[in-house]
């Protein structure tokens, strides 16, 4: 096996167990006896857990990113089915990304370095959506596309979270779902968009 294959098992590895005990109750020692390998081997490629982490974390987002990409390459999906898989897509990795709770707390630096990094390549990719929306005419021109993109980043930012989950009776890929279809289908039924369009302001009823 190569150093290169080995380091992907210990990441695999790594990943199943912190998603199922949690980050901070899995030991370097625990992983090195769960791949049948000595704890020598395994600090030869990561040096401590938060390096482990910070290698897991940074390699998941590449992939992310990547299987995002080849979404929105793909011809065969159009425009509105390239944004629909990405949603599915995004769904579940922030529903994976939340069993991980326990990293915010005890590796708060490290935490913040990922989330920003994450937070600036998906505010490209769905700037690049919902630009492309504007431009083929799939998304309505009577609405500032900037403010839409900010709209849409910061209510996924501020519910998908463990904090404001707790509170909610949804699961992150739940919370994700119902934020994309409120943005991209609105909350309004047929009957009540043609109620709303065509309903004078209340400023001009006045007096």
């Amino acid at each position: 096996m190569t150093e290169t294959e080995t380091k992907a098992n210990i990441l695999t590895a790594a990943e199943d167990m912190f998603m199922r005990h949690g980050y901070s109750k899995v030991t370097m020692e625990e992983i090195a006896a769960d791949l049948g390998i000595s704890k020598k081997t395994l600090y030869k490629f990561f040096p401590n857990k938060k390096e482990l982490i910070r290698d897991l974390m940074t390699q998941r987002q590449i992939e992310f990113m990547e299987h995002i990409d080849e979404i929105w390459k793909r011809e065969d999906l159009g425009f509105l089915g390239k944004v629909r898989s990405i949603l599915d897509f995004a769904s579940e990795r922030a529903s994976q990304i939340n069993k991980l709770p326990d990293v915010r707390r005890v590796e708060p630096e490290l935490w913040n370095e990922m989330h920003d990094f994450k937070k600036g390549k998906i505010f490209e990719k769905v700037r690049a959506i919902i630009e492309a929306g504007f431009e083929t005419g799939v998304f309505r021109r009577d609405v500032d596309k900037d403010i839409v993109l900010l709209v849409y980043m910061h209510a996924a930012e501020s519910i998908v979270n463990q904090e404001t989950l707790s509170e909610l009776p949804c699961t992150a890929a739940q919370a994700f779902e119902t934020i994309s279809k409120i943005i991209f289908e609105g909350i309004l039924t047929d009957e009540g968009r043609s109620k709303y369009i065509f309903h004078k302001p209340l400023a001009n009823e006045v007096g």
